[in-house]
């Protein structure tokens, strides 16, 4: 980790990088759920090309958001077709995946306190992901699985493994060149 005052690439500090990044990042979430799938695919390639910016490796970043957008994806499509979430198509709906690119664009930085941490990565994706979940379907007309507390539960507990793993591959990805882990 580097210390608090040292500059990013961008001309950041840290401490900045790590504001902008959460600041940006809500602000996206909600344009997102809010303004639908064309403006969120616009706003995500918007705040992609500014995070890249910012980042010391770009290309690695970059790799890593792929990823992330996969296994959000799968995750997603599965959540569709088993019904947790209820969209009105066989595909989650764009904005739905464009909130895994962003939220791969905030595990280095706002979310830095969960790296090698698996037990608490897991509690947090747990307990955190069903509320983003609840307030996006809420805003978006998107039905969750009824009793809703069993689609949250079946959300939170893939999470609890989802965001483990998320974490995981971002520290892999990003570690020094011949440093195993």
């Amino acid at each position: 980790m580097a210390a608090p005052h040292s500059l990013m690439a961008g001309g950041l500090s840290e401490r900045q990088h790590i504001v902008l990044n959460a600041v940006v990042f809500q602000i996206a979430w909600l344009v997102c759920v809010w303004f639908g799938s064309l403006v969120a695919v616009l706003t995500t390639v918007a705040v992609v090309a500014l995070h890249l910016t910012l980042v010391n490796n770009a290309r690695a970043e970059l790799q890593y958001i792929g990823k992330v957008l996969a296994i959000g994806f799968a995750c997603d499509w599965l959540f569709v077709q088993t019904g947790v979430l209820a969209t009105g198509g066989t595909l989650p709906p764009a904005w739905l995946t464009c909130l895994w690119v962003l939220f791969a664009t905030t595990v280095g930085y706002p979310m830095r306190l969960f790296h090698h941490r698996m037990v608490l990565s897991a509690l947090g994706g747990g307990l955190f992901a069903p509320l983003s979940y609840f307030g996006g379907a809420k805003m978006a007309g998107v039905a969750l699985m009824q009793p809703d507390w069993l689609g949250l539960l079946i959300i939170g507990l893939s999470w609890a493994l989802i965001f483990p793993l998320v974490i995981h591959l971002y520290t892999q990805a990003m570690r020094p060149a011949g440093v195993e882990s």
